[in-house]
């Protein structure tokens, strides 16, 4: 009997085991199938950056989807797998891609639907991924690589992302939610352009752009700011003479030299009717220089001071906004040695974030030459307000200038005196304006006699509605050259002088959503201790280069009056002087050079230390405040026991 009810407590035993494992399994089969299907869209991103995380910009214009839209986003994954490490590399970035593309399709109301396509040679994708112009790279005789994005709508419309960089991930959203905006906004806002400096080109189509680089003939295209612009706004030139300015939503003035007057007026009523003006004057424009080819007397100064009066705000004549904390480091010719240049900013979100405005909140890599100096005539403006966008820190100032000490960095950077307050570089102006020319301006115009005659222009003499002005105190940012950069994979940002420009544009025509997205913008953190060691450095670095020039310079001068010294009796001797002085000169120098290295390896030492030392102390932090919560939590458990007991 005994045996009987412990044979049965057993099976009881073993099916309650049986029961309590399949329901187990059950459970774990059914939490999986939950957190893969109901819980797919919970996602927490940890990222610093909110790297995984879409913008209010992006949300709101997914928010504005009426018509379904399908993402295509082609990449060869195959062809990654089967070459090089380094293409390898790029399944990362894809990964990276595709999760950011699944965002816009969780927040889109199904309006977006996303298809991942591996083209493989010889196929229909491999055919439509040339046919939508993706770049492709040929790897072997058969297989391509692509990674694009196609996004198409029920009608045909496609708008595609050619490559995707790996170079440009913060620019990554922007681009994404940019070709969605294009599909779904097809109507572009217009931007006259007025500038002498040769921003667009309409006689020259990219066709025959194309055409003439291949004959080897040099073309002259449009800036590439400008070609940029043409992606979101119908562009178009406004002439330096003209006497009237409507139909466009942004007036762009690049540059105003020695406008006539009746383009003044024309500004100045263009902006009175409620035209929105996005403005780039320079004190001492270097793509001037360049483009003038360095004319002796020629003008490189821009300005709009008649006009600026009225907005409010002015160009401080002939001087210039430098900044040492800011400074870049280059050379003002191929014969001088890499140095830090005064007039060279390398702008951070120190010049932005203090701001909080969105046009460049966040902003933190941008590039400034010869920039100059705006300030507010009058802080207590009634029916405008002005809000500054950029400056310099707070160890800024402006400073004369004059072309001779342009050619001397060093004159500068010791002549440079540190201000107490940052120094603006760009302002935007809200408000209502009053004329310029409130009794009109006479212009010169031809009668039917083709006599010239003087004619009185009259017209508002004060705002109608409120209007917006951004004003900037450099122009040579906006160029190619400091602006873009080729790599094998195309044109693409070198910083954020562009998205500043974009930004302004897109705030001045309303587009505040795509501005929100492109304001997330890249960081790149200085460090005031570094800098303060390389300063300290490059100083005594410069002393001891200037000391290997002096001797260098001593010698010749010795070998000059050697030479000087020569005849037929001496020349022996002279020779036999002119080789000790030689192996004197070549002991001195090595010994400076010796000196100098030990500069620049003391200074990179000390970099080296404090990097070593924060990274200790990163590493180490998170350990030992476990430690030390583990000793507390210890103690006072033990302390309860005794109290317990």
């Amino acid at each position: 009997m005994r045996k009987k009810l412990l044979k049965e407590r057993i099976m009881k035993r073993q099916t309650g085991n049986y029961i309590i494992v399949t329901l187990s399994a059950l459970i774990m089969v059914l939490t999986v199938y939950i957190g893969t299907s109901w819980l797919k869209r919970v996602k927490v991103d940890m990222t610093e950056e909110k790297l995984y995380t879409l913008s209010d910009g992006s949300k709101t214009i997914l928010g504005k989807l009426n018509t379904p839209l399908t993402l295509k986003l082609y990449y060869s994954k195959t062809s990654a797998n089967k070459g090089t490490e380094g293409l390898r590399t790029f399944n990362n970035y894809f990964f990276y891609v595709r999760d950011l593309l699944e965002e816009y399709v969780a927040h889109s109301r199904n309006n977006l639907k996303l298809e991942v396509i591996d083209p493989r040679p010889d196929t229909k994708e491999e055919e439509d991924a040339t046919t939508f112009g993706l770049k492709k790279f040929q790897l072997t005789e058969t297989e391509k690589y692509f990674f694009g994005l196609v996004v198409e709508n029920n009608v045909g419309t496609e708008k595609v992302i050619e490559f995707f960089d790996p170079g440009q991930q913060e620019n990554l959203e922007y681009d994404v939610t940019r070709l969605i905006y294009s599909v779904i906004n097809p109507r572009k806002k217009k931007v006259g352009i007025l500038s002498p400096l040769p921003l667009l080109n309409e006689k020259l189509t990219p066709y025959m752009a194309q055409l003439m680089k291949m004959q080897g003939k040099p073309a002259k295209e449009s800036w590439i700011i400008t070609k940029l612009m043409k992606e979101f706004y119908d562009v178009s030139k406004v002439e330096e003479d003209t006497e009237k300015i409507s139909g466009l939503d942004i007036l762009l003035i690049a540059h105003p030299k020695k406008l006539p007057e009746q383009t003044l007026w024309a500004i100045d009523q263009y902006v009175l009717s409620g035209g929105k003006v996005l403005l780039f004057v320079d004190p001492y424009s270097i793509v001037d220089n360049v483009l003038s080819r360095g004319r002796p007397g020629a003008d490189k100064k821009s300005n709009l001071k008649k006009l600026m009066a009225k907005w409010g705000v002015e160009l401080e004549e002939g001087k210039l906004a430098g900044d040492r904390y800011l400074s870049g480091i280059g050379r003002m010719n191929a014969r001088m040695q890499p140095q830090r240049l005064l007039p060279l900013l390398e702008c951070d979100q120190r010049c932005t974030n203090t701001h909080k405005d969105a046009i460049s909140y966040k902003l933190g890599s941008m590039t400034f030459l010869y920039p100059g100096s705006l300030i507010v005539l009058d802080k207590e403006q009634k029916e405008k307000k002005i809000y500054p966008l950029l400056s310099t820190t707070e160890k800024g100032n402006s400073y004369k200038f004059s072309t001779w000490k342009l050619s001397d960095p060093k004159f500068l950077w010791d002549d440079f005196k540190e201000g107490k307050k940052p120094v603006q570089l760009g302002y935007k102006i809200v408000g209502k304006f009053e004329s310029a020319y409130p009794e009109g301006v006479q212009v010169k115009r031809k009668g039917k006699d083709k006599k010239e005659k003087e004619v009185l222009l009259t017209g508002l003499k004060k705002s109608s509605k409120e209007t917006a002005i951004i004003v900037f105190s450099d122009v040579d940012f906006i160029h190619d050259q400091f602006s873009f950069k080729t790599t094998i994979f195309g044109v693409s940002l070198n910083n954020d002088n562009s998205t500043l420009v974009l930004n302004s544009l897109e705030q001045l025509s309303g587009s505040k959503e795509l501005m929100e997205v492109r304001s997330k913008g890249r960081f790149n953190r200085a460090f005031d201790v570094v800098n303060k060691i390389e300063f300290e450095s490059e100083a005594t670095t410069a002393k001891k280069v200037a000391e290997i020039n002096t001797s260098i310079e001593k010698f010749e001068k010795e070998l000059e009056q050697l030479g000087r010294m020569v005849n037929e009796g001496n020349i022996g001797l002279i020779q036999n002087e002119g080789i000790k002085k030689k192996k004197e000169l070549t002991k001195r120098i090595a010994l400076l050079k010796g000196e100098l290295r030990d500069v620049k390896r003391k200074g990179r030492e000390k970099i080296e230390e404090l990097g070593s030392n924060l990274q200790y102390l990163n590493t180490l932090f998170m350990p030992s405040l476990l430690f030390i919560f583990g000793i507390f939590f210890h103690f006072k458990r033990k302390k309860g026991i005794k109290k317990d007991s």
